[in-house]
Parts: C-alpha cells; sequence; structure tokens
C-alpha cells in the first residue's frame, strides 16, 4: 500500500525516475513520513481515511501559497531556516469564539521556513481528503488541549502536535507501539504514569495522555532552553537530541536545531508543523474554508462507580456507540470497569440526561420490586435456611434449593 502510494506521488508532483532513484531529498523527505497507522476501532467511516498514507491525489497539484509559485524540485534542500525576526505580535482577545482563532492568538514558536517546509504544505494541501478528516476528528479534542495550553502558558502551535502525530486519532497504533493522539511508546506511557493493563490503556485516554505530553513537553523545554529543540526531542528522544547537540559543539559548529543532523523522520517533525500552521494561520490563501470550532467545552466527564456496557452507555447517552468510543477510546473490552481511575467521556449536552438515565436504569429492578408488592404479587426471593434435624422435612422445604441440612 505504501510502496504504491509512493509511485502515486512520484508521479502527481513529476518527479523523474532517477529522482525516484534517490536523487531527489523531496522522495527522502515523503519517505520519513511517520509508520503507517491501523485503527483498530470497528465501522470507521469510509471517507475520512485514517492512515496518511490513504490519499487520491488531485490531477492539477494545488499552489503553496497565494503567489501560485510550483515547487522546484531540483532546489530542495536538507536543510531549513529558522527565522525569529519580523513575526507578528498577536494580542490575545478575552472573547474570542471561535478555537482557531484563539490558536492564531497564542502562537508563539518561531517561524521554521524552507523548501520541506513548502513541500510539506503542499502535501497537505493536494490531499483534502486527509485535512477534512484531521480538522473533522479534531472538533472532538482540540478544545481541551487548546484550554490546557493556555493554562500553562505553552505556545498553541502545539495544538497542531496530536495532527502531525495521529491525525487527531486516538486510536492510531504505530508500528512502534506507540498509541493514542499523542503516539506515547510503552516505555515513555509508565514513564509518565499513564497506566496499560488488559482493561485500559492511558495512552489512548484524552484527557490523562493530554497532561501526560504537555508534562513531556515542558520538561522538554526545561532541559533545552527552546521549544524547537524539546520537538524533536519528542520525536526522537532527548539523549539522541543530547548527543547530536555534543557532536556539534565538540566540532565547532553551532548546536541549534537548523543545525543538527537529524534522522529523516525528526528532520521533518518540525516542517510538518509549520505547514499545518501556515494552512490554520491563513486558510483563505490556500483558498480553503476552515469551519469554525466553538471556543467551549466539548465534554465533560462523569464517575461511575459499577461496570459498565459500552453498549448500554452509549445507549444512555443516546449516541452512537461510534461517537461514544471516540470519546472514550481508552477501555480494551466491551465493559468499562468501576475499578479504573479513569471517568467516563460525553459531550456536555449529553452529560444531563446521561446521569439522570444511569440513575434510573441502577434504580429499576427496585422500582420493579415496588410495583409488584403494590399488586400484591409475591416476591421469590432467595434465602439460605439451616435445617435442623427435628425439622420436620414439609414439601416446601424439599423444593428449596438453597437450603441445606444441619445434624
Amino acid at each position: 500500500m505504501r510502496l504504491a502510494g509512493y509511485a502515486v506521488f512520484a508521479i502527481a508532483i513529476g518527479l523523474s525516475a532517477a529522482a525516484q532513484a534517490g536523487a531527489s531529498p523531496l522522495d527522502i523527505a515523503y519517505r520519513a513520513d511517520r509508520p503507517s497507522l491501523r485503527t483498530p476501532t470497528p465501522g470507521a467511516n469510509t471517507l475520512l481515511p485514517s492512515r496518511l498514507e490513504e490519499f487520491e491525489p488531485r490531477p492539477q497539484p494545488i499552489a503553496v501559497g497565494p503567489a501560485s509559485t510550483p515547487i522546484a524540485v531540483a532546489a530542495v534542500s536538507k536543510s531549513i531556516t529558522v527565522t525569529t525576526e519580523g513575526e507578528p505580535k498577536l494580542v490575545p482577545r478575552p472573547h474570542v469564539l471561535d478555537v482557531w482563532e484563539r490558536v492564531r492568538d497564542g502562537f508563539a514558536l518561531p517561524n521554521v521556513e524552507g523548501p520541506l517546509v513548502a513541500h510539506w504544505q503542499a502535501w497537505y494541501l493536494n490531499r483534502p481528503q486527509i485535512l477534512k478528516a484531521i480538522f473533522e476528528r479534531s472538533r472532538r479534542y482540540v478544545y481541551h488541549v487548546v484550554d490546557e495550553l493556555d493554562k500553562r502558558g505553552m505556545p498553541t502551535e502545539l495544538a497542531f502536535l496530536p495532527m502531525v502525530e495521529s491525525g487527531y486519532n486516538p486510536m492510531a497504533l504505530s508500528s512502534a507501539q506507540a498509541a493514542g493522539l499523542w503516539q506515547f511508546i510503552p516505555s515513555t506511557g509508565k514513564t509518565y504514569n499513564l497506566e496499560q493493563t488488559e482493561l485500559y490503556d492511558a495512552r489512548r485516554d484524552i484527557i490523562a495522555s493530554t497532561s501526560a505530553a504537555l508534562d513531556y513537553l515542558q520538561w522538554l523545554h526545561e532541559q533545552f532552553g527552546d521549544w524547537q529543540l524539546a520537538l524533536a526531542s519528542y520525536n526522537w528522544g532527548e539523549k539522541a537530541v543530547g548527543k547530536a547537540i555534543e557532536r556539534n559543539k565538540a566540532r565547532g559548529k553551532p548546536a541549534d536545531y537548523g543545525r543538527l543532523l537529524l534522522p529523516e523522520q525528526t528532520r521533518n517533525y518540525i516542517p510538518k508543523l509549520q505547514a499545518l500552521k501556515n494552512i490554520v494561520a491563513n486558510p483563505a490563501a490556500f483558498k480553503l474554508e476552515l469551519e469554525p470550532v466553538p471556543n467551549l467545552p466539548y465534554f465533560a466527564t462523569v464517575s461511575s462507580a459499577r461496570d459498565i456496557d459500552v453498549n448500554v452507555a452509549a445507549r444512555l447517552a443516546d449516541m452512537p456507540l461510534q461517537e461514544f468510543l471516540a470519546l472514550n477510546p481508552a477501555h480494551n473490552l466491551a465493559t468499562i470497569s468501576g475499578n479504573t481511575r479513569t471517568q467516563i467521556v460525553l459531550p456536555v449536552d449529553k452529560l444531563e440526561s446521561f446521569v439522570s438515565r444511569l440513575e434510573n436504569y441502577k434504580q429499576a429492578p427496585l422500582r420493579e420490586k415496588a410495583a409488584k408488592r403494590k399488586k400484591g404479587q409475591d416476591l421469590i426471593v432467595p434465602v439460605t435456611y439451616l435445617v435442623k434435624a427435628d425439622d420436620p422435612l414439609t414439601p416446601s422445604l424439599r423444593q428449596c434449593s438453597t437450603c441445606r441440612r444441619v445434624n
């Protein structure tokens, strides 16, 4: 599937046979895309591809920017340029109605420019189905992510990170067993207290994994004092980035992000994020209409002390099962265990009715008994009776299934 994708992509951008053989850094950049992501959730919407490799390229490539200048394949370089001067100073507005406006107001990362950014910008724009899938899925989660970033004073561009990591798909699972929106591998998940059991995988829990990812990113930023190095470390590992910095210093070279020798995937990591930032910053320039996301919480949580089947929970919430699972993807079984620390996540407008229905669901057997008593119906209640040696064995005792004789 991926090899076919490479071939189609090469034809779409007009690469020569020699370029496909390895001469073009653009080809290398494409092959540096993340491992394929599989989505075990049944009944996925076929119109919204869950893997970045599933695409139908348009016959005519969309222009990279407003100037409609085609990408010059021969000019693509492995290097990128980091620019910090001339960035707009955005003043946060207190009453923003759209989450994407809120994201734009919180931009704080230095912009990255260069051929790789242009490549990934064109890559996304030439795949409208992929962009649609990413933004459709993000609608459930992006308010929570942006709100958590704001609370911590972190750059709002980091809300694009789950787009790069998983396409905002909480069920994404890479070949390296990285899971969830933020693609935690098992070991890093354990380091950040993301429980992984047969019942529950907190790496897929929207709330827990977001908190852990932001904790990790903050720690990386404290270690390196630089958000670009922190992002490179999130992708490649802090030890690997630290060694790359030491190698540059030993050779008397600058040790900033743009000068480090990075593996292909990490070299493309920040350019992908920058490409998405450019698209969201000015969608009209690319003839895109970005549907507003209300700047209000999409979901809330409720605790349940008892086990509950996911099908029952979805019915009580009056939600399609697929939508319920999209908000509660961390459960590995069909039953949400009351023993886990997790909570049930529901759309805000479903919470009150769910709590009421759940209470009625719990009390239904008791109300049925009360109704039977009013009608004068006999209730058969199982009891345990200790039969003494001198008790007469009446017909009722002979038929008692829970009685046992004591000598």
